[in-house]
């Protein structure tokens, strides 16, 4: 065989193997959602609070007061944060109360105003006695909101349920694997598939979350397989991992159900 020949082939396999490698190492880049990472609206940020006793207080006069209100709402329940209480009876003069596993908000309206106070739910209940806006928790109406760790547990009694259909249960079981670093819920499970499944629930306010969520995954291991599902009012991504026939035969019941 001529040299030229054995370069050519040499080439020609290379090429391919570097395909083959592009093909299943490379990951497609998926942008960064705009509120990942964030515990706080971001929109209140920068803003000047002032600590009053054990809460933080944000007081302002501003022509736009309703408009943040309306913009610090959506972001609260976009990072995860759940209504507990409300009262909308004057569409000038408005209050709510959002709480998450660690934080709450009470935020408010009234024309030009606009308040907001943030801490522990019990130290925010109290300091609403001292500093409020157009109505106090006491007096509001109380809202069913379901928050995202309640989302993640309901689907994951959701696929418990389905899988019993087939003789298959499910038990508690901690997720060894990766994680992004950043979510608004999570609640993992082990299937009782062959050597076992673990599966891994993480829930989201959008689908745009779910897939970088997802991509952060992978990059860490290739090895894991995805799903998606609707969470009540949130995205929730499914992630499984364990022996490659045991994780087939769970998306082929989870897909079946």
């Amino acid at each position: 065989m001529g040299l030229k020949r054995l370069i050519t082939i040499v080439l020609a396999v290379a090429v391919i193997l570097g395909f083959v490698y592009w093909d299943y190492y490379y990951i497609k880049p998926v942008p960064k959602p705009e509120l990942w990472g964030f515990h706080d609206p971001p929109v209140l940020i920068n803003m000047s609070w002032q600590k009053n006793g054990s809460v933080e207080v944000l007081s302002l006069t501003s022509g736009n007061a309703s408009t943040l209100y309306g913009k610090v709402m959506e972001q609260l329940q976009n990072i995860g944060y759940s209504m507990s209480q409300g009262n909308w009876s004057r569409l000038t003069c408005q209050w709510s109360l959002w709480e998450s596993e660690n934080r709450t908000y009470y935020i408010a309206y009234n024309g030009s105003k606009f308040l907001a106070l943030r801490g522990s739910y019990d130290d925010v209940i109290k300091a609403t006695n001292r500093v409020w806006l157009c109505g106090k928790p006491k007096n509001g109406t109380l809202v069913s909101s379901p928050s995202p760790w309640k989302a993640a547990e309901a689907l994951a009694l959701s696929l418990g349920s389905e899988l019993m259909k087939y003789n298959i249960s499910i038990d508690q079981a901690t997720w060894n694997g990766p994680l992004p670093d950043w979510y608004l819920a999570k609640f993992s499970f082990k299937i009782k598939v062959g050597t076992g499944v673990l599966a891994l629930i993480l829930v989201y306010s959008n689908e745009s979350e779910v897939k970088y969520a997802e991509y952060l995954l992978k990059k860490r291991d290739r090895s894991l397989r995805f799903l998606e599902s609707d969470a009540g009012q949130y995205r929730a991504l499914i992630v499984l991992k364990g022996r490659e026939a045991d994780v087939e035969r769970v998306i082929e019941l989870i897909k079946g159900s």
